[in-house]
C-alpha cells in the first residue's frame, strides 16, 4: 500500500541496508560459533519426538517433510510506522498471492502448535486491511465489503482492490474467525482485536444473513468447480459463528457477552438445520440439494472440537468419521464424490478428528502416497488416492504452504 517493508533481519539497517544491522551480524556470529546448528539439532530432535508420539513414525516423517515447506512460504518484516514485526504468507504454485485467506487457513494447525504468535501477526496486514488502515502507507485502498478480504495482492505488492478480490464470502470470512478465536485461546488475550470488534461484527452479521445456507458461493475448493448449497462450507460458517461467540466472551463486555449470547445460540439453531438438511442416512450430503449418494469431507467441522464450542452434537462426528472409512482408496480417501483426488491437508484434518485407527489408516495412506508417487515435485497437496500421482503433475499443487494442515493432529489434546 506504498510502502516498503524491509525483512525483520534487516532491521536497524543504516542507510537503507548499506550497513549491516546489530541483527545480521549476530546471526554471522552465531553461524560461526555453532549456536545456530546446536539450536536445529535440539529442535529437529523434539520435533520428531512430539510427532512420533502423537501420532507414529510415519506421522513424524511427513511433518518433517512439510515443516520447511510452511515456513519457506512466510516472510517477516519490520513495520516502522507501528515498529513491530509482520508475517506474510505466499501461496505458491497455485497462484502468487500474498497472505491468501485460505491458503493461511489450512496451514495454520503447524503455527497453532509451534507459534501462535506467527499466526497472529499473519493475520494483522489482513485486519489492518479490512479495517481501512492502508492510508498510514502512502497509497491507501479503501476496503468496503461487510465480509473478510480474500487475499493481499499478488507478492510482493499489497495493492489489491476490493473489488478485484476472489470473493469467496463465507469461506474468508469462517477462516479468519476460526483462527482468531484459537490464538486467542491460546494467548488469553483479545487487547489486540480493540480497534477491529466493529469490522468483525459486520462478519458476523454477514454469517448470519448467508446462513445456514450460502447458497451459490465459491469455496476454497474452487479448482473443482461451483458447488451451490456446500454442506461443508455452511459448516464452515456456522462453526466461524461459534468461534466469534468465543472471542465476544472473551472481550468481557456486557454488551459482547450478549452479542456472544447470539451468535452462540444462531449458531447451534443452525447446526441443526444443516443436519436435517444434510442428512443421508449414514453421512451427511455433498450439498443440501443433491441426493444421499453424495459425500465429502466435512473437514471443517474439526473446529467445533478443537475450540470446544460445542455447536454440533459427538453424533455429527462418529458418523461421518465411520463413513470415510467406506471411502479408503490405497492412497487415501477422495475429498468428495466428484471425483477420486483429494487433499492432502483436510485429509490429515478428518483423520485428526477420527478414532486413533482411522488416523493410523489415513496417515499411513498418506504416507504411502508421498513415498511412492511417480509425480516428482515437493509434498503435493493434492494427488489422486488410486493411483498415487500428483493433480495435473508438475503443473499442479506442489510445495505449497498449506501442507501445514498435517500438523491438525498436534492441536487435539497435549502433545505427549
Amino acid at each position: 500500500f506504498g510502502e516498503k517493508l524491509s525483512p525483520l533481519f534487516r532491521k536497524g539497517d543504516v542507510d537503507g541496508g548499506n550497513s549491516a544491522s546489530m541483527m545480521t551480524s549476530l546471526m554471522a556470529k552465531s553461524l560461526r560459533n555453532g549456536t545456530i546448528q546446536s539450536l536445529c539439532n535440539e529442535f529437529d530432535t523434539k520435533f520428531y519426538n512430539h510427532l512420533e508420539a502423537k501420532g507414529g513414525e510415519k506421522y513424524a516423517l511427513l511433518g518433517s517433510l512439510a515443516y520447511r515447506q510452511v515456513t519457506g512460504a512466510l516472510t517477516v518484516v519490520w513495520n516502522d510506522k507501528l515498529q513491530t514485526y509482520w508475517v506474510f504468507m505466499k501461496e505458491i504454485s497455485s497462484d502468487g498471492d500474498v497472505s491468501t485467506v485460505d491458503v493461511i487457513y489450512p496451514a495454520a494447525p503447524i503455527l497453532m502448535w509451534l507459534s501462535p504468535e506467527t499466526l497472529r501477526r499473519t493475520m494483522m496486514p489482513l485486519l489492518a486491511y479490512a479495517n481501512n488502515e492502508t492510508d498510514a502507507y502512502g497509497s491507501p485502498v479503501y476496503y468496503n465489503l461487510t465480509w473478510s478480504p480474500h487475499h493481499l495482492g499478488h507478492w510482493p505488492i499489497c495493492d489489491l482492490a476490493p473489488e478485484k478480490q476472489e470473493q469467496m464470502p463465507v469461506e474468508e470470512t469462517g477462516n479468519l474467525f476460526i483462527m482468531l478465536a484459537y490464538v486467542a485461546k491460546a494467548q488469553q488475550d483479545v487487547t489486540y482485536l480493540s480497534p477491529y470488534w466493529d469490522v468483525m461484527d459486520t462478519w458476523g452479521d454477514f454469517l448470519v444473513s448467508s446462513l445456514p445456507d450460502p447458497g451459490n458461493q465459491l469455496c476454497t475448493d474452487d479448482f473443482e468447480g461451483p458447488s451451490p448449497h456446500n454442506v461443508n462450507l455452511a459448516a464452515k460458517g456456522i462453526v466461524g459463528m461459534g468461534a466469534y461467540a468465543q472471542l465476544l466472551e472473551m472481550n468481557g463486555t456486557d454488551a459482547a457477552k450478549a452479542k456472544a449470547s447470539f451468535y452462540r445460540e444462531t449458531a447451534r439453531n443452525y447446526s441443526e438445520i444443516w443436519m436435517e438438511r444434510a442428512d443421508a442416512g449414514d453421512h451427511y450430503k455433498l450439498q443440501y440439494d443433491l441426493d444421499n449418494t453424495t459425500f465429502s469431507l466435512k473437514y471443517n467441522l474439526i473446529w467445533d472440537q478443537i475450540l470446544g464450542l460445542g455447536v454440533y452434537p459427538e453424533e455429527v462426528f462418529l458418523m461421518e468419521s465411520k463413513y470415510y472409512q467406506t471411502k479408503m482408496n490405497e492412497y487415501g480417501v477422495p475429498l468428495d464424490t466428484r471425483a477420486k483426488f483429494t487433499k492432502t491437508d483436510w485429509e490429515m484434518w478428518v483423520a485428526a478428528v477420527g478414532s486413533d485407527e482411522q488416523f493410523q489408516s489415513i496417515t499411513d495412506a498418506v504416507f504411502k502416497f508421498a513415498d511412492e508417487t511417480p509425480t516428482r515435485v515437493p509434498f503435493s497437496d493434492w494427488y489422486q488416492t488410486d493411483t498415487s500421482e500428483a493433480v495435473n503433475g508438475k503443473d499442479g499443487f506442489r510445495a505449497r504452504p498449506v501442507i501445514g494442515g498435517i500438523f491438525a493432529k498436534m492441536l487435539t489434546a497435549e502433545e505427549a
